[in-house]
């Protein structure tokens, strides 16, 4: 249509289309504080033109409002996401090993360091006034305070890490939560979609909640048609060859398994998660030996309802002997299993069984049976390892626990098998007697074992070396009857048949071998759960002229003193700790530049609102005075011509 109708129908068009980005630019002012919105944009074009018979060329009709569009920049996005992922990571463990720190309390005048210089001052002083009873007390109530003090941390330790689990927990119910929000708003935006719109709120709604998402573990997005997503774990080479990358398990089309469901006509294809809350033996093996366990996890990780509560059995063994490269203990096995507690489960929370043999991620081949027959290999249980994120940092956490742990084990036991060497004049276990205490430390939980009345007794022989090989931080303890009766302490170098000193009452150079240990080089982080008294003191515990020819400890090369080996603890803690603090502080300043950028392009500026508005307001009145002059014109032609 040309002449005056054509000109007032491109009014009206230019008119709506103001309209439109008058409407546009004023939600964008309403949700300039709203977390996660996409400034939105009108995108004008010129409406299609018309060919008029006899004009040069075509005759233009005006503009169309083509699409409201957010403007948002995907790498922007990609980038903060494995930001993200990294600062949740480190986020995740400053938290935890802060908490170490504080437990640990070094350097501090009642710390464990202290309280093992008071240990060996105590043992000097007695040597020097081995008949006064209360030097002897004073060794055995500083023996008890440093064994206190070792069971105190030892189980503030453990408790920790309860409390890491608990966090893995509830991370993995806040995670499924996500996902099913992200399932819901993916369907609905391509249903949108195939309406012939554009989503942008909605899609606004779904990247917030990536975000959110990629804090906890990394992420790999992919875009399907109609503004679809698939979205799994990331993969990150840098774990490709321990298959410990946190890549979905293959499904059975070869693909990764999808954890945000894309299929509107299929709401039940995706993964999630479940948490393992308990790992039992259950043929009497000891903890971490190969076997059978009891595992119980909680579909979705939700523990409210015992109906989510799952009971299987998972056998753990060795692959391989310990001469094959790819050789991977049943320890090593149950260690990962107990820090990751993460299974890959279907949409309803059930475990999921893959099969490694072609994959190091495995490949979906069913799932675990819930009715409590369910019996799976080790191999086959699908563990999500996150390869950056809260859950990664958690679970690295667990692992630095497990090694504190271990090595506090490791001083425990050291202190007990040098002192009890040096006491009983023995590198080999032997029972006490009524008037023998050759047991300083001895293990709190098989008390029962000390009671041997005569060192002939092969059975209670047997079991106190037992006893003593389970020493932990956790159990060690002073011998009862040697803090009922602190003068039952051997001192002296010689004692007769009834236990009494042949070198006179002042003798004190026992004690004084005991106090030497303060200096003496031992391999401290040698001493394993496995290892025993004999294996430990047989080469160092030698006999030394220059205190009555007593059997001593002799310096072994490349050891550290006792003192020295906690120091250590100490230091590596805190070197970690100070990585982790500079790398929050680090990726806040990184994260924050990127949310910048990103703020940048996607944020909504009032400035620029309100000077677009005007913009737009202009355009509208010009348009209305365009179908003003029209209308007038059109009245002139109408009403004019009758006169």
């Amino acid at each position: 249509m040309s002449g005056l109708f054509g000109t007032f129908n491109i009014a009206t068009r230019g008119l709506f289309a103001q309209q439109k980005a008058i409407d546009t630019t004023s939600h964008n002012i309403s949700n300039a504080n709203t977390d996660g919105y996409s400034r939105q944009r009108v995108t004008l074009q010129t409406s299609r033109p018309q060919s008029v018979v006899g004009a040069a060329g075509q005759i233009g009709t005006g503009v169309d409002a083509a699409a409201v569009n957010r403007v948002r920049d995907n790498f922007l996005d990609y980038q903060v996401r494995v930001e993200n992922g990294v600062d949740g990571q480190f986020t995740g463990r400053d938290k935890f090993l802060s908490q170490i720190e504080n437990i640990m309390n070094e350097p501090t005048d009642t710390g464990m360091s202290t309280l093992i210089g008071k240990f060996f001052d105590s043992w000097n002083t007695l040597a020097t006034s081995a008949k006064e009873s209360n030097a002897r007390s004073i060794v055995a109530q500083q023996a008890l305070a440093l064994t206190d003090e070792l069971n105190h941390t030892s189980t503030e330790l453990q408790s920790l890490k309860a409390n890491t689990q608990t966090v893995i927990k509830d991370t993995v119910f806040d995670i499924n939560g996500i996902l099913g929000q992200l399932s819901q708003l993916n369907q609905q935006i391509k249903q949108v979609n195939v309406s012939g719109n554009i989503p942008n709120d909605l899609m606004d709604k779904r990247d917030l909640l990536l975000d959110q998402l990629s804090s906890k573990f990394g992420l790999n997005i992919n875009k399907t048609q109609f503004d679809g997503i698939d979205v799994t774990s990331s993969n990150d080479s840098k774990y490709a060859d321990t298959g410990d990358n946190g890549n979905a398990p293959l499904g059975a089309n070869g693909k990764a398994l999808n954890i945000v469901n894309s299929v509107i006509s299929n709401p039940d294809t995706t993964a999630k998660f479940s948490y393992v809350s308990s790992i039992e033996p259950k043929d009497g093996q000891a903890v971490g030996e190969k076997g059978n366990y009891t595992v119980i996890y909680y579909k979705n990780g939700d523990m409210t309802s015992e109906k989510n509560k799952v009971t299987m059995t998972v056998d753990i063994q060795d692959t391989g002997t310990s001469a094959d490269a790819n050789y991977v203990s049943a320890s090593d096995k149950f260690k990962k299993l107990d820090e990751c507690r993460v299974l890959w489960a279907d949409n309803s929370g059930v475990a999921i069984q893959v099969d490694k043999s072609s994959n190091a991620n495995g490949v979906y081949t069913g799932l675990i049976p819930t009715d409590g027959t369910g019996s799976i290999n080790f191999d086959q249980l699908a563990l999500f390892q996150a390869p950056t994120g809260e859950l990664k940092g958690y679970m690295s956490v667990q692992s630095e626990i497990d090694t504190y742990q271990n090595q506090l084990n490791s001083l425990a036991k050291t202190f007990a098998f040098s002192v009890n060497g040096i006491i009983s004049q023995s590198s080999s276990s032997v029972a006490d007697t009524t008037t023998d205490i050759n047991n300083f430390f001895v293990n709190a939980d098989k008390k029962s074992v000390y009671t041997a009345t005569t060192t002939t007794d092969a059975t209670a022989v047997t079991s106190i070396k037992q006893a003593e090989q389970e020493i932990t931080a956790a159990n060690i303890t002073i011998n009862k009857a040697i803090l009922d009766n602190p003068m039952l302490i051997k001192t002296a170098a010689t004692y007769d048949a009834s236990g009494n000193s042949t070198s006179g009452e002042s003798d004190g150079s026992r004690a004084l071998a005991v106090e030497m240990l303060r200096d003496k080089l031992m391999s401290v982080q040698d001493a394993k759960s496995t290892t025993t008294r004999d294996g430990f003191l047989s080469s160092i515990l030698k006999q030394d002229s220059s205190v009555n020819n007593l059997l001593t400890i002799s310096n072994t090369s490349g050891g550290m003193t006792l003192d020295s080996y906690f120091k250590d603890t100490i230091d590596r803690l805190g070197i970690k700790e100070q990585e982790a603090k500079r790398m929050v502080t680090n990726q806040a300043t990184l994260l924050a530049s990127f949310k910048e950028s990103r703020d940048s392009v996607s944020g909504v500026s009032l400035d620029e609102e309100m000077a677009n508005l005007v913009q737009f307001q202009h355009c509208y009145q010009a348009n209305a005075k365009v179908i003003s002059t029209v209308d007038e014109l059109l009245d002139v032609i109408i009403n004019g011509l009758k006169r």
